[in-house]
């Protein structure tokens, strides 16, 4: 029988429409079918590669399907993504997130010009709104930890390819996933395999998933972000504020930004069009907020490259 993964989309959707969240383990995948043999008594493997915020909610999804075993891989799992970590309030309602998640609630946001004129656009806010600063590995975690709950099996493994039956878009011979394990405390990685019916990608610009499934190239940014521990009395300005700083110096296409976080401040930028370059724009941005973040401490420092736009080709076969 011939399943897409529209079809398994749509079969989750249905299957899920009543439920009340909004988001929706063994290594076999032979399709274990009820005397009906309808699509709908099928047990399907799925694979999600990919931890973030997509991936994880991806396998919430899946694992709320009593049908679906769903395996997510994710290679670091305290991962602290460059981000400068702003969420929109909608976004803890319809993502059903505890205010745990949310280190500051910035109510006052000011875009600084080139010549350092400063603009406040954040007073169109009303008195119970806010805009929600996160860090990832907290946010990540937190949802992944979720999709874990309803019955998704982590593996905290890399994975290095896909094997691509010949004729996966017509028929249901399994994908083959190469991966590396991890365990707690070890840097080297267990060389591992696991057959899956479905694949979802959510690995980021360097996907292995886009990589086997020939998803296509795309444009990416680089993203730069030092944490800054400031004197206590220089948090004290971000308590609720946040800053966007926009010039050639900081970025040619993006914008620079102080983001306050739990106990420090993000500083960063981010550019497409001159990526060698990043990090003569995380200088600028320094010196662009100055006496703010003067007598700092940097206590880490990240960067990532991020996806501009969707891939030519979302979905090939069952991937």
């Amino acid at each position: 029988m011939k399943f897409s993964i529209v079809a398994l989309t749509g079969l989750v959707s249905s299957a899920t429409a009543f439920a009340p969240s909004s988001f929706i383990g063994s290594h076999s995948v032979h399709h274990r079918a009820s005397a009906s043999s309808s699509s709908l008594d099928m047990k399907y493997k799925v694979a999600v590669v990919g931890g973030g915020p997509s991936g994880a909610c991806a396998a919430e999804i899946f694992a709320q399907e009593k049908n679906i075993d769903t395996v997510l891989f994710e290679r670091k799992l305290d991962n602290a993504k460059p981000c400068g970590g702003a969420i929109p309030l909608c976004m803890v309602g319809e993502f059903d997130l505890p205010e745990s998640v949310v280190d500051r609630k910035v109510r006052r946001m000011n875009l600084v010009s080139p010549t350092g004129k400063e603009v406040s656009i954040g007073s169109t806010l009303q008195p119970d709104e806010y805009i929600g600063m996160c860090r990832r590995e907290i946010l990540d975690k937190y949802i992944r930890d979720r999709a874990i709950e309803y019955g998704a099996e982590c593996v905290n493994g890399l994975v290095t390819s896909i094997d691509v039956p010949e004729n996966h878009k017509v028929n249901e011979e399994p994908y083959t996933i190469h991966y590396q394990e991890y365990q707690e405390g070890t840097s080297v990685g267990v060389p591992k395999t696991m057959e899956v019916d479905y694949i979802v990608g959510g690995d980021g610009a360097n996907s292995r998933v886009a990589k086997a499934m020939d998803a296509g190239l795309y444009n990416f940014a680089i993203a730069f972000q030092e944490r800054i521990k400031i004197p206590d009395e220089k948090m004290e300005f971000y308590e609720e504020m946040a800053e966007m700083y926009v010039g050639d110096d900081v970025s040619p296409d993006f914008y620079g930004w102080v983001f306050p976080k739990y106990d420090h401040v993000g500083v960063g930028t981010g550019t497409v069009v001159n990526r060698p370059a990043i990090k003569q724009y995380q200088k600028a941005i320094r010196d662009r907020a100055g006496d703010k973040i003067a007598g700092g401490k940097i206590i880490k420092v990240e960067a990532h490259p991020i996806p501009e736009h969707y891939r030519p080709r979302r979905i090939q076969g069952r991937i």
